[in-house]
């Protein structure tokens, strides 16, 4: 099942949106990428105003749902300095009996970075990540990092004492116990003090004109080190096949100053389990790529890993 359309959403909700832009909304453009099912729509009012609005209705998505509420109360939060999208409103609707949420940001003409495969836009990505800022204020209410990702970090070590699932290929198999041992460090790795956006990915990222990055979609928000966002951005290059040179980038870039070797495995290995075991189980509803898309996640950071060990 695709994303909501902008016609399928509520002709009461979209009126209200339609009252924040000041007109009626002409042209609505359905974005593709990411694996939520609500809608992502660019939409144009007969004034010529823009605005991006994601919706969604909790019996599509419940987890979704609460997702987007997270989402509005982060990025009220955010301080300008962040290269985001404001948020204009958050909407809400009980239509026959369902709640609907319309969450309505500045729009980004933008394309997401990496599309040319080359590398060109992976300098710019980790300078738009070096300015999050340390979390200050309402953001140091944001959940810790290393609370949030304990427990999956452990994935291995439950694995490993229950089976390995077949997604789990031999070669990363067989140093299973290796992953476990390094992955035990990963959360006290990834604990610090700055906004961390936790779901650094090309699509929740958009170049503009001017080549200026801009951050989207921050509902899993929290506060960690600094440098964690840029290294799952490095993930994701090499998960696309990009030609780049993660070594050179986290060996010269500021983002990654005070990175050491042993948190980068321990991360990539904590990162490999934790993909492979949600890669292991039933596609949520709605979603039916998102394991495929998790496995992939899993064998880039393994394979990374088994390099950096001369595997």
């Amino acid at each position: 099942m695709g994303r909501t359309t902008w016609a399928a959403v509520p002709t009461d909700l979209r009126r209200r949106v339609e009252q924040v832009l000041g007109g009626p909304v002409v042209d609505a453009v359905s974005q593709a990428g990411g694996y939520s099912p609500g809608g992502a729509d660019r939409v144009t009012t007969a004034d010529g105003a823009r605005a991006f609005v994601k919706t969604l209705s909790r019996s599509r998505n419940p987890d979704g749902f609460g997702l987007h509420e997270r989402e509005a109360r982060v990025v009220s939060a955010l301080p300008s300095g962040v290269q985001a999208p404001r948020l204009r409103a958050s909407l809400t609707a009980v239509v026959d009996g369902d709640d609907w949420i319309a969450l309505v940001l500045d729009d980004v003409d933008g394309r997401h970075p990496g599309v040319a495969r080359d590398g060109s836009d992976v300098a710019a990505v980790l300078d738009a990540l070096d300015t999050l800022p340390v979390a200050t204020g309402a953001l140091a209410d944001l959940p810790r990092v290393s609370s949030e990702l304990a427990e999956e970090f452990a994935a291995w070590d439950r694995m490993t004492t229950d089976g390995l699932p077949a997604v789990v290929p031999a070669d990363v198999a067989a140093v299973a116990p290796r992953f476990a041992a390094a992955a035990r460090n990963a959360a006290a790795a990834v604990d610090g003090d700055h906004l961390v956006h936790l779901d650094c990915r090309a699509d929740n990222l958009l170049v503009d004109r001017e080549g200026v990055v801009w951050v989207v979609d921050w509902p899993w928000a929290g506060v960690g080190a600094h440098w964690l966002d840029a290294l799952t951005y490095l993930l994701d290059a090499v998960v696309r096949g990009e030609d780049v040179d993660v070594d050179h980038h986290l060996a010269t870039h500021p983002v990654f100053a005070g990175l050491t070797p042993g948190s980068i495995d321990a991360v990539l290995a904590g990162l490999a389990g934790t993909f492979f075991e949600k890669a292991s189980r039933p596609a949520p509803p709605n979603m039916p790529t998102l394991r495929a898309f998790q496995r992939s996640e899993a064998l880039a950071a393994a394979r990374w890993l088994l390099a950096r060990w001369g595997g």
